[in-house]
């Protein structure tokens, strides 16, 4: 693996990468850095005419670019909010992107760029990024730079801008070494300690953000940084791939609703938005699929001349419908309690009814077959005990 000037030959995998870490930026809650079709190709090209170019070769695969320019930066110029911390000569990283397949590569370009800065006699490495890209950030403070103040680009808009010292007071270089004590007593690495300068500026580290002697704060300000983890993510990919199978049914809702929260809060608390955003399109998809099928039941049953009242109390064929069959208290067809059908208990005029009217085999029926009507059974009028009326009858009395 080596770092060395880009070519034009370079270019389609260049752009790739870049297009890439646009997509990256996007996805990680950096949105507004490269925007606009930033870096442009023709802006690529200028910067490999000019020499400025430079690609991580590894068996002629290009897993990082970056441009690395000395001299002065125009947009350097002004700096709010702090100060630089070296007023010599400095080389400026800018456009730094990777191909996402080797871990480190960034660490690899810095300390490229450092050395670079350090043979040609500047004194400082510099460079800027977005307010919201915290990975950056956090790469810049992990390979030695220290947050200085907010610089300005040639359209205005704000970056937070850093440096790193090419050589630090008893000749270490800040970072490779984290932690280690130098021979005067200074700390210059460490990956978020930041190094004290000649007038005791950033003496707290990068994310102190605490006022030095003379008022500056020129330390990173202090604000929440967002994790790594994905459980939340994870758990609002799943309850919404389960409410999208489950949208027939109501437990879909409560899904759903589970896997909007989980998702909301992985996005509040960590950098990883993409499970997250996924679990919280596919709980939209579940509840609208569910709302078009009620919808749908609706409708057909609209057209169909059902109404609720029908599918509760049904007039013709269920519980106490009027004129079915053997339905309980139906009008006149087999049923318990019916008016007039047959086997219905209480029957009006059926057969087999309890306390039928005028049927066979009833329970107190009027003139049927049947338990104490009074023809033919025990205690019958005529025939049995107390007969009184049939000659030839076993009489008491």
């Amino acid at each position: 693996m080596m770092i060395r000037r880009a070519a034009i030959q370079d270019l389609e995998q260049i752009m790739q990468i870049y297009a890439r870490a646009v997509q990256y930026m996007q996805a990680s809650g950096n949105p507004n850095q490269w925007v606009a079709g930033y870096p442009s190709r023709t802006l690529i090209e200028e910067d490999i005419a000019r020499g400025v170019s430079y690609v991580v070769d590894r068996d002629s695969v290009i897993e990082a670019v970056f441009s690395y320019i000395e001299g002065e930066d125009p947009t350097y110029r002004q700096i709010e909010q702090g100060m630089w911390h070296t007023n010599g000569s400095y080389g400026t990283v800018h456009r730094l992107a990777s191909a996402g397949r080797l871990r480190g590569v960034a660490g690899i370009c810095f300390s490229w760029c450092a050395e670079q800065a350090k043979m040609h006699g500047c004194s400082s490495l510099r460079a800027d990024t977005h307010q919201d890209n915290r990975i950056m950030q956090h790469l810049l403070q992990k390979n030695g730079f220290v947050y200085c103040g907010v610089i300005h680009l040639a359209n205005g808009a704000p970056r937070l801008a850093f440096e790193r010292a090419a050589v630090v007071p008893g000749g270490e270089n800040p970072g490779v070494n984290p932690g280690m004590t130098n021979p005067n007593g200074m700390n210059p690495g460490g990956a978020y300690a930041g190094m004290p300068n000649a007038n005791g500026m950033n003496p707290g580290g990068a994310y102190a953000g605490v006022p030095n002697a003379n008022g500056m704060n020129p330390g990173m300000p202090q604000q929440k940084q967002k994790g790594d983890g994905r459980g939340y993510g994870i758990a609002s990919l799943i309850l919404g791939i389960v409410s999208v199978l489950l949208f027939c049914t109501c437990i879909n809702w409560v899904t759903a609703i589970l896997a909007v929260i989980f998702g909301i809060i992985q996005i509040t608390k960590n950098k990883e938005h993409g499970l997250a955003i996924g679990g919280i399109i596919t709980a939209a998809v579940s509840m609208v699929l569910s709302v078009v099928l009620y919808l749908a039941m609706w409708f057909g049953m609209t057209n169909a001349g059902i109404t609720y009242e029908d599918l509760l109390y049904d007039q013709y064929d269920d519980s106490y419908d009027s004129d079915g069959s053997d339905a309980w208290y139906d009008g006149d067809g087999n049923g318990s309690y019916d008016g007039g059908g047959n086997d219905g208990w209480y029957d009006g005029g059926g057969n087999d009814g309890w306390y039928d009217d005028g049927g066979n085999d009833g329970w107190y029926d009027g003139d049927g077959s049947g338990g104490y009507d009074y023809y033919n059974d025990p205690y019958d009028y005529f025939r049995d005990y107390y007969d009184v009326q049939e000659p030839g009858g076993n009489q008491f009395m």
